[in-house]
């Protein structure tokens, strides 16, 4: 179990501090005790800046995880190996596979292949499964959809005709297990908020969930989903919500309005502390 936990927003779609940069993207940087860890890399454009600016060194970091393989999430990788020097890294296989939206355009890595990334790492683990990348540290491999009111926020595709839909298999969470209760960071949630917690519940069954961040894409979503989401999290107790970058600004306003107490802004330069004092 993680006793003390803080995590930083380093990119985000908006910036919270003067000096910072914002890009459609999100990354941040995870500290659980004696454990640091970089989730997701942004676009790639702001994160040399933005890290810079927070005064975070980031050859501190041990673990590069990848939540997804759209651009957003993974076009920072080379700049934070760069940074980080050789460090474990964890994806989905399918996380560099080609990608497109629904004009057609790519929106994939701009890294396509692993031989490209196993040199520059310490170890390369690409799995489906779930993955402990250290105790009290669990990744969710893939989620498994079993609310079909959820979809992935799409429609994605693997070809530039869009004759392949995308379900984005490679969609995958992080969940820390702290003295607080469980904190599960999303980075774009493709698999679905409630379809994330049930698996997580199903992982680790005698823990409670305490926190919710990261993005959710709900930008698409209509009031039955947003309903279904917000009772979802109401009925599992969550205390402490910070949804943002592809959640849409509704959907936004409508869980800040659901859970006024609960809910948390993550620019970035946003830090959350869990296990502290002052959290409760």
């Amino acid at each position: 179990m993680i006793r003390k936990l803080s995590i930083t927003q380093v990119i985000e779609n908006a910036a919270g501090a003067p000096g910072l940069l914002a890009e459609h993207g999100a990354a941040f940087l995870v500290e659980a005790d004696d454990q640091c860890l970089l989730f997701d890399t942004g676009q790639g454009m702001v994160l040399r800046h933005n890290v810079e600016r927070l005064e975070i060194a980031l050859e501190r970091v041990e673990s590069i995880i990848l939540s997804h393989g759209h651009y957003d999430h993974t076009g920072g990788l080379l700049t934070a190996l760069e940074l980080t020097g050789p460090v474990d890294l964890y994806l989905h296989p399918e996380a560099l596979s080609p990608k497109y939206n629904r004009n057609g355009r790519a929106i994939g890595s701009p890294v396509e292949d692993l031989e490209t990334l196993r040199p520059l790492t310490r170890r390369l683990v690409a799995s489906t499964e779930p993955t402990q990348v250290a105790p009290g540290i669990l990744l969710t491999g893939e989620i498994p959809r079993t609310h079909p009111i959820e979809d992935t926020g799409g429609p994605f595709y693997r070809d530039a005709q869009c004759t392949e839909p995308d379900a984005l298999a490679d969609d995958q969470a992080m969940v820390v297990d702290t003295s607080a209760g469980l904190v599960v960071l999303l980075g774009c949630g493709h698999s679905g908020l409630v379809n994330t917690l049930d698996w997580v519940r199903e992982l680790l069954p005698d823990r409670p969930l305490h926190a919710v961040l990261g993005g959710m894409h709900l930008l698409r979503a209509d009031r039955d989903r947003l309903d279904f989401t917000a009772q979802a999290l109401a009925e599992r107790e969550v205390a402490y919500l910070a949804p943002n970058h592809c959640t849409g600004l509704a959907a936004i306003c409508h869980l800040r309005q659901r859970f006024p107490i609960q809910f948390r802004e993550s620019p970035a330069g946003t830090r959350h502390d869990f296990g502290h004092p002052d959290v409760r």
